[in-house]
């Protein structure tokens, strides 16, 4: 008889069935309360770089090993993994924020962007989504908010106002000189 580990595996419902990954026989979803940084980045699926910068940002806890070892508790790492991989719904609703927040400056050197055309047209496109949404929906996602999350989405929506702010002038002055 095999048993299967506490840890990072999940319930016996397999849920792969509607199309959500879980960890059930992934590596690394053993029997032991933590692993080290190469099992972690393993489990959850990507590189030790990544690890460690979410290590510096705060999004997961290292425990010190001894010398320079870290380890990792696998319920951290199995909450940052649903984190990671959501329900459908809420995937799409993190999707739709994550879309939202792309405006916002980072202090990492940037790469050479599409042409300025293309870049306005697409996000012209994905901005013709707010059609599809109604003031209930807005204020359902608001309710759901977290209050640490409010500073960051203002800061968004009102980027965002004023480059549309500023394609309306734009328009509004073509129209005018035509």
């Amino acid at each position: 008889m095999i048993l299967m580990g506490w840890g990072l595996r999940f319930s016996s419902v397999n849920r792969s069935r509607r199309g959500i990954n879980t960890m059930i026989n992934k590596p690394g979803g053993g029997r032991f309360a933590f692993v080290d940084a190469g099992e972690a980045a393993r489990i959850l699926g990507i590189d030790r770089v990544t690890l460690d910068q979410w290590v510096r940002d705060g999004r997961i806890k290292p425990h010190r090993g001894v010398g320079r070892d870290s380890f990792y508790r696998t319920a951290d790492l199995e909450a940052l993994y649903k984190e990671m991989h959501p329900e459908a719904e809420l995937a799409e609703a993190i999707a739709a924020d994550e879309r939202e927040s792309a405006g916002e400056q980072v202090a990492i050197p940037v790469r050479k962007k599409q042409d300025p055309q293309m870049r306005v047209y697409l996000r012209l496109q994905a901005d013709a989504k707010w059609y599809d949404t109604s003031e209930e929906d807005i204020r359902t996602w608001f309710q759901q908010l977290a209050p640490d999350g409010y500073e960051r989405n203002k800061k968004n929506a009102e980027h965002t106002i004023k480059k549309l702010q500023y394609l309306v002038s734009l328009i509004e002055e073509a129209q005018g000189r035509g």
